[in-house]
């Protein structure tokens, strides 16, 4: 198994397990998923782990991410992921509904220096949205 492979897993085992206490070993210092910008969060593992604590928290401990496939090109790899977890804290201005979900997700990671440095990814929100009864925003919506 590669490098890019064995780090890829490792990023899945800690949005399974909420383990990022050693993030720095396979997460970049510029480490960036555009997604978390409209959060406030920086760059690097601690943004990842911030990343990692949200997911937790919107979708339950029990939130995890199962492997379909993962795939490996160059300094690319792309993982075929499913999302598996229960709505328990707000999700875009959505108050939690306590539903379960699967969603399937793409995950394209860039590696620099054998880390991941550039994260994008794309969760099927519209499937994920209506298993959760296709709730609307909060008037208030997502922003503070």
């Amino acid at each position: 198994m590669s490098q890019q492979i064995e780090a890829a897993r490792r990023m899945i085992n800690a949005f399974n397990t909420g383990k990022i206490d050693d993030a720095d070993e396979y997460i970049h210092e510029e480490y960036l998923n555009p997604a978390t910008l409209e959060h406030g969060i920086n760059q690097g593992p601690t943004a990842f782990g911030m990343v990692v604590q949200w997911v937790k928290r919107t979708f339950s401990e029990d939130a995890h991410l199962e492997e379909v496939r993962l795939e490996e090109r160059g300094d690319w790899v792309r993982a075929h992921l499913v999302l598996y977890g229960r709505h328990v804290g707000t999700l875009v201005g959505i108050a939690p509904t306590g539903r379960r979900f699967a969603g399937e997700q793409i995950h394209l990671l860039r590696f620099v220096d054998g880390k991941i440095r550039d994260h994008r990814d794309w969760p099927d929100f519209q499937g994920t949205l209506r298993q959760l009864g296709d709730p609307w925003p909060e008037p208030a919506g997502w922003r503070p």
